[in-house]
């Protein structure tokens, strides 16, 4: 082992930390390593062969001017206390070990996020790009949300580009990697969790959503999205007239195929979105299709489920302005937060059996909740949007429970 890069990288991780470093230093105190277990637990005295091996790399580092050795009272020569950094010396000790410094590699982040703030048009990411830049300036340190090595920083940059540059524009993930990133597995492997919690942060703040539900709303999809309806919709789609009438179990689209449709007819006077799965289904098997449009909405919409949403929307406000649409989800926190997301894109929007009647009925297959949870919910109601369901939420409170919509199948 080579002893004398460790002892120097030890160093050099403790004078990144130290106000030294950030220049507002107001004591000379100097950068130290202490040689005990906690701090440097290679240095075995019991371990005779080891000890020599660590004090001929102490002592060769002493002789070249990089540190300075302090012995143990009375057991100089035998027993290291401490060694200390010579400041005067740091350039030399980062090239000793081949490592690029901290300033250095804080000067080229802040200059790749300058250069992404100035390309990219997305907001949240122009917000990151500064708030990243503030932090940086400020604490003279990476922030918590940039990897420190350089592979992934720069592997983190070209998917933020990649997401500027394909727009609305759904992809696969691993097409994504592959076209942004130079390899199919290089999301995934490397920055999709950091991606993740960067979008919920400056995307997202405070929805109650999952991975996949957090990618698919910026267009990065883990398999390739269908949507699920049911109901007397007729769309034209290159020419062509597809009646969706005679499917009494409902049927789904892909994609390609929400991209390029247009709404000839609808003959609805309700549409109803649905959050869970086995829900939908159970509500189609009792709907009559004439004069309702089912969605199966999976939680948040995606942009996917968002652009069918809007062509629905804009038909029937165009040809049945008088219709009405309801949501059903989850009377929970996530529940709430659907709803209030969708009621932006249709301010019609209105719960259906989120009420207190509905938790009250079925409150024996309800499940409780902690104080954490509990406060979240308690900070809905300094919210006006969520006004709709201050009823429903105070109960929820004082009995301590919340549903999920399963429990109504």
């Amino acid at each position: 082992m080579n002893y004398q890069n460790v002892i120097i990288n030890l160093l050099l991780d403790k004078y990144e930390q130290s106000r030294h470093f950030r220049g507002n230093a107001r004591v000379n105190r100097r950068v130290a390593l202490k040689f005990d277990k906690k701090n440097f637990p290679l240095y075995d005295i019991e371990r005779v062969d080891v000890k020599e091996a660590i004090h001929h790399a102490a002592l060769e580092l002493q002789q070249r001017g990089l540190i300075t050795v302090e012995w143990m009272k009375f057991e100089v020569g035998n027993i290291i206390s401490r060694v200390f950094l010579n400041l005067e010396m740091v350039a030399e000790a980062y090239a000793l070990v081949n490592r690029k410094g901290k300033k250095d590699i804080l000067v080229e982040a802040r200059r790749k996020l300058e250069r992404l703030r100035e390309q990219v048009t997305t907001p949240w990411i122009k917000d990151f790009c500064r708030e990243m830049l503030q932090e940086i300036e400020e604490k003279k340190e990476m922030p918590r949300y940039l990897p420190r090595e350089e592979e992934k920083f720069d592997l983190l940059v070209r998917a933020l580009q990649g997401i500027e540059q394909k727009g609305e524009d759904e992809l696969l993930e691993r097409i994504f990697s592959r076209r942004y990133l130079g390899g199919s597995k290089e999301f995934e492997r490397k920055i999709r969790s950091r991606l993740i919690t960067i979008v919920k942060n400056y995307l997202l703040p405070g929805r109650d959503m999952d991975d996949e539900e957090v990618l698919e709303h910026i267009g990065l999809l883990k398999t390739s999205e269908e949507l699920s309806f049911f109901g007397p919709l007729v769309i034209d789609l290159h020419g062509q007239v597809i009646d969706f009438s005679p499917f009494c179990y409902g049927t789904s689209m892909n994609a390609e195929m929400i991209r390029n449709f247009e709404v000839s007819r609808l003959p609805v006077n309700r549409v109803v979105t649905i959050e869970n799965k086995a829900a939908y289904l159970e509500y189609i098997k009792n709907t009559p299709a004439e004069r309702e449009l089912v969605v199966y909405l999976a939680g948040f919409y995606s942009p996917l489920k968002r652009l069918f949403l809007e062509k629905i929307h804009n038909h029937l406000r165009k040809h049945t302005p008088q219709a009405a649409y309801y949501h059903w989800g989850d009377l929970d926190l996530g529940g709430f937060q659907i709803f209030v997301y969708l009621k932006n894109l249709i301010p019609e929007l209105q719960p259906l059996h989120m009420d207190v009647a509905t938790l009250r009925e079925n409150a024996r297959f309800a499940d409780t909740f902690d104080d954490k949870y509990r406060k979240r919910l308690e900070q809905l109601l300094k919210q006006e949007e969520y006004a709709v369901f201050f009823e429903v939420i105070n109960f929820m409170l004082q009995a301590g429970i919340k549903l999920e919509q399963e429990a109504l199948v």
